[in-house]
């Protein structure tokens, strides 16, 4: 998706050169969606961008506004845009993007396109958070948008391209029903008349796009960003947008035609391996490249986060179950996290604890530690544990224990801010397992009851 960001830094360069797979290695299934529910998987998706807290609905000046606008049902996720009522201009719309990162791999998603002048749709791949809670732009990879504005670009025509200098010379094959001039497939028929699998290979020094199972181009490529350095890992976008002066809606809008829909049949990712847990296909994709072609040879597959672990001390002599506690408004806290911390992590980082009132999201307490991971001190796990003191919960009723790790950095401006670090979340609270803020404890406040 073409946008304008205010983009800021972090993380290490690490790429490691592409070398001949071994025999045994191939695709590992890492992440997927079928879509067989009749709903949403929110610990998988997020609907909306990662920018302004995780709640940007569209970039630029695009027509669409992100909602919960998707239906699943039949196996299938309806992204669907219509009319925004109130607004001459204006359509709902829906996107997924997964909260799971990655770092490399084979994508594939089989979607049917929409139908209308001034569709956006698109499946690409967006830097993340990098370790200490910033965004950068670039990098970032489309894998397919389809636009139709009806004079430069219409339904035979399907554009994918990554954010860096355009150079011929990095393409080293490509097929000729691709124009390298405009990064646009040309189809000899149009392609939202019927389902389509879009398949791409991301490798430390190059990329391949597939369209079908056929092969359209490769070419050199390596996900860094503005400074050169390796970027964040990537998360998974699939998204409908509308119009847009630029592009979609350059020259207008056919809004007799909506509401439109962007069916995804299923997203698949699986990440290249020499162990043996690698096969020949992308779990049951009949379409996966050979792995003996396009495999590679990478240090990492994801960044490294921080991981919390369940909760089982708040108060004394009682037990959490199931990811509950129940206490009483009298009991104090004095929780010890259980925290797995990745080799090398910086050690600039402030534990809050926060605990917020379910019923009106107002938080009730918080407490602020510094993180110390003592060697000396780990658990049999791994794991160290960190303390934290909050008074008692006063009023009766349903809260939420909080915890996040805080860093302090600088911005592009020079100028100081404490942002949230990527961490996963593997505590007795069912949620999204990648996040900035983990859900620790869900807490059930009773009255103290008076003694005779």
């Amino acid at each position: 998706m073409k946008r304008v960001l205010p983009m800021l830094a972090v993380l290490t360069s690490a790429l490691t050169a592409a070398s001949t797979p071994a025999r045994s290695a191939g695709w590992e299934l890492v992440f997927s969606d079928e879509f067989n529910g009749d709903k949403l998987d929110r610990n998988k998706w997020a609907t909306r961008y990662l920018y302004s807290n995780e709640t940007m609905d569209h970039f630029n000046d695009e027509n669409q506004r992100y909602r919960d606008g998707h239906v699943v049902a039949d196996g299938v996720l309806n992204l669907i845009a219509k009319k925004m009522p109130g607004s001459p201009s204006l359509y709902e719309s829906a996107m997924i993007r997964s909260h799971r990162t990655f770092y490399y791999g084979y994508y594939e998603a089989r979607v049917f396109l929409p139908n209308a002048k001034g569709v956006w749709p698109a499946f690409w791949l967006e830097a993340d958070y990098d370790i200490d809670g910033k965004t950068w732009h670039p990098p970032e990879i489309d894998i397919f948008e389809f636009v139709m504005n009806g004079v430069e670009d219409k339904a035979n025509s399907l554009h994918s391209n990554v954010v860096a200098p355009f150079d011929p010379r990095q393409y080293t094959y490509v097929d000729r029903s691709f124009e390298l001039k405009f990064q646009n497939m040309y189809g000899s028929e149009d392609l939202n008349q019927g389902w389509h699998t879009a398949g791409f290979v991301w490798a430390p020094d190059k990329i391949s796009m597939f369209w079908d199972g056929k092969l359209i181009y490769t070419r050199n490529y390596q996900w860094q960003r503005s400074d050169g350095k390796l970027g964040p890992p990537a998360h998974v976008d699939l998204n409908f947008a509308v119009g847009g002066s630029k592009w979609a809606g350059r020259h207008g809008i056919d809004e007799a035609a909506f509401p439109q829909s962007f069916k995804i049949d299923y997203v698949r990712v699986c990440q290249f391996t020499t162990s043996e847990r690698g096969g020949r296909q992308c779990g049951p994709s009949q379409l996966t490249p050979d792995p003996q072609q396009f495999g590679y040879s990478a240090p990492l597959n994801d960044m490294a986060k921080p991981a919390f672990l369940p909760v089982s001390k708040v108060v004394a002599g009682k037990q959490p179950n199931a990811g509950a506690l129940a206490l009483t408004t009298s009991d104090k806290l004095n929780v010890e996290i259980p925290l797995k911390v990745p080799a090398d992590y910086p050690s600039n980082r402030t534990l809050q604890v926060t605990v917020y009132d379910k019923a009106t999201g107002a938080i009730v307490s918080s407490a602020n530690t510094k993180l110390q991971v003592e060697p000396d001190k780990k658990r049999a796990d791994g794991s160290t544990t960190v303390v934290a003191s909050l008074p008692a919960v006063e009023r009766p009723g349903n809260y939420i224990l909080f915890g996040r790790l805080a860093s302090d950095v600088t911005n592009g401006n020079g100028a100081k801010q404490t942002l949230s670090s990527p961490v996963t979340c593997s505590t007795d609270v069912v949620q999204p397992p990648k996040a900035t803020v983990c859900k620790l404890l869900n807490l059930d406040v009773q009255a103290q009851t008076q003694s005779h």
